[in-house]
């Protein structure tokens, strides 16, 4: 043994000499050692456990692979100036950044649900502040997002972008859900849809402060907005009792059937007389359903007659809806238009029917369909333009947006084909959710294709989607229709004719039977 270890071993064991038993036995149960045998023997123990440092391997530090490095200084507040900054970010990229994380965590749903709610962040202006560093090849982004249901908690936030692309490269976010490197929480969806609008719009979607906006408190917090009623119907605190004698006789005023006896002599009096008695404008007017059974001697019930005349158009009228309904779900005159009628989107269920379906069920679906918001319609609507676009690219056509078209003969029958092109053809677009991944090709994801005689792949005649598609050329007065099926991976284009004797011979008698038979009463029966 060296020197310095012979100095160090008696200097410590001169100091652990001094101590008492109980003291050594102490420190050993600290250092988790025995704590039997003589003095001597704990003195030993302890400068043992002093050589080889108690023990324990010393602590390895591992870093963390994923940390980023983001700058502390350097931001300026966002300014419509630094619009130039960085490239247009499209929805498209910010749902890919979202859904990276599907092979990795599964987590595609919640992230979807963060986008819907940073959506209604984003248009409630809970983002508070934003500022801009650009370095390099990439621009940081901090700044503060309110909490959605709270108004005294805020959040934190980085972001990370790519200047050249506008891809989200890193986020971060103070909240449970935003740990980083890639958070993808409702705080950074909020974030991302304002810079998508920056990018495009040039505004500045963010909540300004108080001092930004005028003064307002010589102004109401609310407006009034109650409708007129009348004076029998105001609203009193005290309920009044007795104000009004019936002049009736007891014996006529709980009698059944003499309400309706006064009600006749009225009407009957005021038609010979030509008088106007107020007392008429107590008893209700005659609704659609009373009405009609004055008209028992026509061949169809008055309300069904009635449908049809609603639904009748000319050449001009069907031209003017079309132009008014562009937009479809986007337009409200889309909805109105398309209550009475069968779509083209339903043509396939109609025509297909069989006896055990409940008919009921199906004209409540057309005549009411319910709002759907579910993964596969929102993805549907997120990449429909962008196969068009694929469409225009590969084909080397220009598209244009179409409303809905009205048959003249058929009024009962409407179609909303995705595009036109020129005055020949549609485009109709489908992007099935559950074959997002794939590569396109007949199978359990893909059941409306098949493998025709030359091992081509194309669109099923049974298929409902074949129906639709031959029933938007008939009424859209088009020859052909582009069906594009489109994934992450594939784009399917298939040039579709029309089949006019299948339409007229087939298709059309089909749908007619049932609006007469089964839809139009239907709707009668709702008014």
């Amino acid at each position: 043994m060296d020197a310095p270890t012979l100095q160090s071993n008696s200097a410590g064991n001169s100091r652990y000499w001094k101590w008492t038993v109980p003291k050594l036995k102490n420190e050993l149960v600290v250092r988790g050692a025995v704590t039997t045998g003589r003095k001597a023997d704990l003195i030993d123990r302890l400068l043992a456990y002093d050589r080889n440092h108690n023990f324990q391997p010393p602590p390895t530090i591992i870093p963390d692979p994923l940390a980023v490095q983001w700058p502390v200084n350097g931001y300026k507040q966002l300014i419509p100036d630094h619009r130039q900054a960085f490239s247009s970010i499209s929805k498209e990229q910010i749902e890919g950044y979202f859904l990276y994380r599907l092979a990795g965590d599964r987590q595609v749903n919640g992230d979807i649900k963060a986008l819907e709610k940073g959506k209604s962040m984003f248009d409630g202006r809970k983002i508070l502040a934003c500022s801009l560093l650009s370095q390099d090849d990439d621009v940081y982004l901090s700044g503060i997002v309110g909490a959605a249901m709270k108004k005294q908690v805020c959040y934190n936030f980085r972001l990370k972008i790519e200047k050249l692309s506008g891809n989200p490269v890193n986020s971060h976010c103070e909240c449970p859900a935003g740990k980083g490197p890639n958070a993808t929480c409702k705080h950074i969806a909020a974030v991302l849809l304002m810079l998508e609008s920056f990018s495009q719009t040039g505004e500045i979607h963010v909540k300004n402060s108080c001092t930004q906006d005028l003064q307002t408190f010589h102004k109401p917090r609310s407006r009034y907005n109650g409708a007129p009623v009348t004076i029998e119907h105001l609203p009193m605190k005290r309920k009044q009792v007795g104000m009004l004698e019936d002049p009736r006789p007891e014996k006529f005023r709980k009698m059944e059937g003499y309400t309706d006896l006064v009600r006749n002599v009225m009407i009957n009096y005021c038609a010979y007389s030509s008088h106007d008695l107020a007392l008429r404008y107590i008893f209700p007017q005659a609704d659609l359903q009373t009405a009609q059974h004055d008209h028992e001697y026509l061949a169809l019930p008055f309300a069904e007659y009635w449908i049809d005349q609603t639904l009748h158009v000319t050449e001009e009228k069907a031209k003017e809806v079309e132009r008014l309904t562009r937009g479809q779900a986007n337009n409200k005159r889309w909805f109105l238009e398309r209550q009475w009628r069968i779509t083209a989107s339903k043509f396939g269920e109609v025509s297909k029917i069989t006896p055990r379906r409940q008919i009921s069920k199906l004209c409540q679906s057309i005549a009411c369909p319910k709002a759907l918001n579910n993964p596969a319609v929102h993805h549907g609507k997120m990449y429909e333009q962008k196969a068009i676009k694929q469409l225009e690219e590969r084909y080397q056509v220009k598209s244009q947006k179409c409303g809905l078209f009205v048959s003249l003969d058929r009024p009962y029958l409407g179609a909303s084909p995705d595009a036109i092109i020129g005055d020949d053809a549609i485009v109709e677009v489908k992007c099935p959710y559950a074959g997002r991944d794939l590569p396109i090709s007949p199978g359990p994801k893909f059941k409306f294709l098949e493998f025709d005689n030359s091992e081509n792949i194309c669109l099923k005649k049974s298929s409902v989607y074949y129906d639709q598609i031959q029933g938007q050329l008939f009424l859209s007065n088009r020859k052909f229709c582009y069906f594009v099926v489109f994934t992450f991976k594939d784009v399917f284009v298939q040039k579709i004719d029309i089949d006019r004797e299948y339409v007229t011979g087939c298709l059309l008698p089909k749908l007619g039977t049932f609006y007469v038979k089964h839809f139009r009463p239907f709707v009668a029966s709702l008014l």
